[in-house]
Parts: C-alpha cells; structure tokens; sequence
C-alpha cells in the first residue's frame, strides 16, 4: 500500500496536471474571495444581505473560499476521476497490477495518495483566499481584529477542516465515477452532471431533496451547515454514509471485475 501510495504522487506532481489543478482551485479561491468582499452592502445568491459587520466575526475570514466550495468539490471530483481512469484509459494498471497484485492494496495507496492531494490543494485555495481577504478588507470597512484572535484561528481551522471533508466527498463520487466508465472524460462528465444541474433540477422541484441527495449533503458539510437547512450533524451523518458506500462500490468493482485490459 505505501509503494502505490508514493507511486500515485508521480503523475500527480507532473507540471502540466500540477500546474491546473493550483491554477482551478487558486483562480476559484480568488473569485470567491472578491465575489465576498464585492457584495458589501448588497445580498448574496441566496438574497441575505453582505455586511462589513458580519465579515468582521470571528468567521469571516472564511467566507470568501466557502462560497466557491462548489466549485472546489468539482476539482477535487475531477481531480479523482481523471486520475484513477487515466490508469484504465492509458494502460497504467496493467502494469501496476503486475508490480502489485493485491488490488485491495494498490487500491487503498492511490486512494490514501488523492485523499491527501486534495487536501493539500484546498490549504492552497483556503491560504489564498485567507491573504486576499486580509489585504481586501480595509478597502470595505471590515475589521480584521477578530479574525486573528484565538476564536478566529479556531473557526477558519474548523472551516478549513469542513471544506476538506466536503471536498472529499466530490473525490469519492470521482472515484465511483472513475471505476465504472474507466474513463477520464465520460467519467468525469457523468459525475459533474449529476453533481451540478441534476442535483439543482432535483432539489427546485423537491424542496426537501436537499437534506438527503449527496452533494447537497457535502455543500451543507463544506460550509459549515449555512449553505442549506439541513443541521450540519444531520448531513454530517447521512454524507459519510453516502461515501462510505461509494467507496465500497468502486472497491467491489475493482476487486471483481477484469482491470487489466
């Protein structure tokens, strides 16, 4: 498990695929952030009124990276889904099957390998939206006193610990998504459709869908339980059953089915 671990970090750092990915996620972190500090005196998406004064609690500093966690989950899901395919589409397997022949094993290293790298991209997007926040401020009268208090660390670490586990949430839909099409771009399309527009479509005819589709469910966790009604217990619970059984399905069919052609 530890040589498909670091082994998985190999076509991770190459430049071009390293390069995009901090690209995506430091372009959303920008946009969120500017998007935040920009609506000032005016309401946000969902209508409620953006304040200097609600910016200035001890959670503000957060808020510019949590309204794109959306599009953070979206990268952490192709992230998975183009890595874990890629190896079915480009005939990596094979060859790592050969050096490996424990699926159950190889399969945990590459999955422990992406867990972490999507970790590490979102402390990338949260480090600059947190800067970019701090440098904005002044500019729309919010004070950033409470932000480096004890209570402001404590709730961007909780902040940044729940956009993980949002994000982690879209990587487990990618690798589901990865092993059934064992390929990058229908897996990755399947996954983001369903993600985006069929959750939206499902959730504006069915009001009470969003306290149990996944997505919805990693949205409420990524934002702390503010992005939607659900109690954040409530979509903690119901979103880690939800991975643990995509998990489980990509693991069954990794395990079973022919991963060597």
């Amino acid at each position: 498990m530890i040589t498909a671990f670091r082994a998985e970090w190999v076509p991770l750092l190459r430049t071009r695929f390293l390069l995009g990915t901090l690209g995506a996620v430091i372009a959303s972190a920008l946009l969120g952030t500017v998007l935040t500090f920009v609506s000032v005196g005016h309401n946000d998406f969902d209508g409620d009124p953006v304040t200097a004064s609600g910016l200035s609690a001890a959670n503000g500093v957060a808020q510019g990276v949590q309204a794109v966690s959306i599009l953070l989950g979206v990268v952490a899901l192709s992230v998975v889904a183009a890595s874990l395919a890629g190896d079915h589409a480009h005939g990596a397997l094979r060859n790592q099957l050969v050096a490996q022949p424990h699926r159950l094993r190889l399969l945990a290293g590459k999955l422990l390998a992406l867990a972490a790298f999507v970790v590490l991209v979102i402390a990338v997007a949260t480090v600059v939206s947190v800067a970019l926040s701090f440098a904005l401020a002044p500019l729309k009268g919010v004070s950033t006193a409470a932000w480096s208090s004890a209570a402001g660390l404590a709730e961007l670490s909780k902040s940044f610990v729940n956009l993980c586990a949002g994000s982690l949430g879209y990587a487990a839909l990618g690798a589901l998504a990865a092993i059934v099409f064992r390929a990058p771009a229908a897996a990755i399309a399947v996954a983001v459709a369903y993600a985006l527009p069929v959750e939206m479509l499902v959730t504006r005819i069915y009001g009470p869908a969003r306290a149990w589709l996944p997505v919805q469910l990693m949205e409420a966790i990524a934002t702390g339980g503010f992005a939607v009604a659900t109690p954040y217990a409530d979509a903690l619970l119901r979103g880690l059953v939800y991975c643990t059984a995509m998990v489980l399905v990509a693991v069954v069919l990794f395990w079973r089915r022919d991963m060597t052609s």
